[in-house]
């Protein structure tokens, strides 16, 4: 009869290879139970979540679109195997809710001891319960949470700070909102973006604390804080952006332009037009594409002007925004088409063709009102004189419409093809 291998022969080394496989066996077998048992485990844990979450979630949800106390809506009293459940419902909402709802959630957690439990968390020692600590006491907003949040921002490890300041940003009061500005003074320990992106997020909170706190801010910081002014688009720094079109710095005269054009408020034309003249290219440059933004039709004359800069891209700049103009904008540009400034005439060119307009004008080669089609011929003839003819020479070519390559063609010098009778 076959045996295997390891049951054949005798001696140490046969009893040695024997038990070494038994061993193995049952290394695997315990292995296998010990996988399946928490499998199973963890799905009856996860079953009996799902039922206390379905029991629970109801009353919960009376209790935030309510007012009064939290027992008033529970059915039974709180165990304490239903405290992972109700944190888990309270972490889902705070990600979608706003206001009044997410004042209640705040209560309810610290009625119910949430705050204080990951408030102990905040101390361990294990960097990653930290982090979770503070990302769950940001998501509650806690201003009880507050001062030990701010203990934190000087936690060894980077991630418990990331962690710490977007709770910070969360709970949005002065006090827990100051220390982040801070922040941005220490660009070693701190990444710039990130905590400008935790200040731009908690809105005109954290703008308030920025104007307070500008004036002490070292030169990187200054410059961090008016993007946020830009990106939060908040009427409260417009004063703050307006006087530092006339700051000493270029850098921070430009970025404020580009700040006041993202805010869009059309008091500020009259500074903008006056930056359209500073020192430095890049003002000008910052100050035409804002205004651009602002909807207010004062600025058009200076725009024209600004397109003879020799910078290219202040011509850029003020083209894109006589188009962003409107109407009143389309027309100056066509306007400077006669222009005897070369630089103004050939950047309306090219607004006007990147724009569409000189397609649309095009086609009007074929309108039946002799007024439209008229204008449009005027306007073929300048950019011929400007020699600006590239787009004109492919339409006489390839257009659909035999009239307008017929027309083209005699305003180029071309020959004529003769129209195909249909």
């Amino acid at each position: 009869m076959w045996k295997p291998w390891w049951m054949e022969g005798s001696g140490p080394m046969h009893e040695f290879a024997a038990a070494l496989v038994y061993i193995v066996a049952v290394i695997f077998l315990v292995l296998l139970i010990v996988i399946v048992t928490g499998k199973v485990w963890r799905e009856i844990v996860e079953a009996r979540r799902r039922h206390k979450r379905r029991e629970l979630e109801p009353s919960f949800f009376r209790y935030l679109t309510n007012q009064g106390p939290l027992e008033r809506y529970l059915p039974r009293a709180v165990r304490r195997s239903d405290r992972p459940v109700i944190e888990q419902i309270f972490t889902d909402l705070s990600k979608v809710v706003k206001g009044t709802v997410r004042a209640r959630i705040r209560d309810a957690s610290e009625r119910l001891g949430f705050v204080d439990h990951h408030l102990q968390r905040l101390e361990s020692r294990r960097w990653w319960t930290r982090a979770d600590a503070a990302e769950k006491l940001g998501m509650m907003g806690s201003e009880k949470a507050t001062w030990a949040l701010i203990e934190r921002m000087n936690d060894p490890v980077p991630e418990v700070r990331v962690r710490v300041a977007r709770a910070l940003g969360n709970i949005r009061t002065s006090d827990a909102l100051r220390p982040l500005t801070r922040a941005l003074t220490d660009p070693g320990r701190w990444s710039a973006i990130r905590v400008a992106g935790i200040l731009i997020r908690a809105g005109d909170e954290s703008v308030q604390i920025l104007l307070e706190e500008f004036q002490k801010l070292p030169f990187h910081a200054k410059i961090s804080a008016i993007d946020i002014f830009g990106r939060i688009r908040s009427l409260n720094a417009v004063m703050l952006l307006r006087e530092l079109l006339r700051n000493e710095e270029p850098d921070i005269r430009a970025r404020a332009a580009y700040a006041l054009g993202s805010i869009g408020d059309p008091n500020s034309a009259p500074d903008l037009v006056a930056a359209l003249k500073d020192r430095a290219w890049a003002v000008r440059s910052m100050a035409a594409k804002a205004l651009g933004r602002l909807k207010e039709g004062e600025s058009i004359e200076h725009l024209c002007a600004a397109l003879g800069d020799q910078q290219w891209w202040v011509r850029a700049n003020a083209a894109e925004a006589l188009r962003n103009k409107g109407t009143e904008g389309v027309d100056a540009l066509l306007a400077m088409l006669d222009s005897k400034d070369m630089y103004a005439a050939q950047q309306a060119v090219q607004m006007l063709q990147e724009s569409g307009v000189l397609d649309h004008l095009i086609e009007r080669l074929a309108a039946e009102d002799g007024a439209q089609r008229q204008q449009a011929l005027e306007v073929m003839a300048k950019l011929v004189k400007l020699k600006r003819t590239d787009l004109l020479t492919e339409m006489a070519h390839n257009h659909p419409e035999p009239s307008i390559r017929q027309r083209l063609a005699i305003l180029l010098g071309l020959r004529v093809q003769p129209q195909t009778s249909g």
